[in-house]
């Protein structure tokens, strides 16, 4: 399997090729279980989006996928993540070794759906920056910022966190007066004290952290 191939096709990269099958398994990587993804990818030879809801694994809300082992004459999947049996819902009756809906078709190992919901948020974009880099690195850095950043959608919402000695998290709200919140690296804070220390906490203790600069 050339999995270079597979990366540079679906803007997929994963830590470890293998998927562990068992906590013992898990616990075993030497590194932990991670991925790489390119969001906005043009997807060679994809199907259009399919106009109807994903299917859920009940064990692990996995998406049903080809590499889902199918049990035609009975009507069900196993998921290749936890072995849960799961039904096809009545509209897949038809399913068949033939007859197959795009979700399961081998060369489509990337597609995307419409769904039949009401209209959804503006899609948010969390840019987390490692500014420890030499010079050279940063320059090339700021270009693929650039560049990802005008090919988004207009509508998004985007955030910045850059991080090296300290740790910044930016509003980017303001020209006129660039703002950052600064989180000292040699001290543990927790999500609850950040998220009220940003004000998204239901206290709101925005600015309040004696360890944080503003």
């Amino acid at each position: 399997m050339d999995f270079t191939a597979m990366e540079e096709a679906d803007g997929v990269r994963f830590s470890f090729s293998i998927w562990p099958t068992s906590r013992l398994e898990a616990t075993r990587c030497v590194v932990p279980l991670g991925c790489s993804y390119t969001p906005l990818k043009k997807i060679a030879d994809a199907p259009p989006p399919l106009p109807y809801e994903p299917i859920f694994c009940k064990g692990c809300r996995a998406v049903l996928n080809p590499a889902c082992q199918i049990d035609y004459r009975n009507r069900m999947w196993v998921c290749p993540f936890c072995a849960t049996r799961n039904h096809f819902p009545h509209h897949y009756a038809d399913i068949s070794e033939q007859n197959l809906p795009a979700e399961l078709i081998p060369q489509y190992t990337t597609i995307e759906y419409q769904l039949q919901r009401p209209f959804a948020p503006p899609p948010v974009f969390l840019l987390v920056v490692d500014t420890s880099g030499k010079e050279k690195e940063l320059q090339a850095l700021k270009d693929s910022l650039i560049m990802a950043l005008n090919l988004i959608p207009d509508n998004s919402r985007v955030g910045l966190i850059t991080f090296g000695t300290t740790v910044q998290v930016h509003e980017l709200g303001s020209e006129a007066m660039p703002k950052s919140y600064v989180f000292r690296g040699s001290k543990e804070v927790t999500t609850q004290r950040v998220q009220d220390f940003l004000g998204l906490g239901p206290r709101g203790m925005r600015g309040a952290n004696p360890d944080m600069v503003t």
